[in-house]
C-alpha cells in the first residue's frame, strides 16, 4: 500500500509539472477513479500523437514521464508492481544453466 501511496504522490507532482508546461491543461486528475485515470493517459496519448502530426511544440520528456506514471499506478491498482517484477527478472535463476 505504500508503494501505491508513493506512486500516486509521484503522479499527482508530474501531472502538475505537465500542466504547467503545457498550453491546455489536462482534465482534472481523480486518483480514486480508475476510469479517470485510464482516460487521461488516452488524453496525454492523443495530445502527444496530435502534436507529432501538426509538428508542434510539446513538452516531450514531461509526457513520457507522465504516462509511465499513470501506467505504474493502474497497474499497482491492479496489484501488480513492476518494480518488484523488474527486480526478480534482474537475479539471476538458479535453474537457469
Amino acid at each position: 500500500m505504500a508503494r501505491l501511496k508513493q506512486a500516486k504522490e509521484a503522479l499527482q507532482a508530474s501531472y502538475d509539472l505537465f500542466n504547467q508546461a503545457s498550453e491546455k491543461a489536462l482534465p482534472p486528475l481523480a486518483l480514486s477513479n480508475v476510469d479517470s485515470i485510464q482516460n487521461l493517459l488516452t488524453a496525454v496519448i492523443r495530445r502527444e500523437s496530435l502534436a507529432v502530426s501538426k509538428k508542434t511544440s510539446f513538452p516531450n520528456k514531461l509526457s513520457a514521464d507522465l504516462r509511465k506514471k499513470l501506467a505504474d499506478v493502474l497497474l499497482l491498482l491492479d496489484k501488480v508492481d513492476i518494480e518488484v517484477i523488474k527486480a526478480n527478472a534482474k537475479i539471476p535463476s538458479a535453474n537457469k544453466a
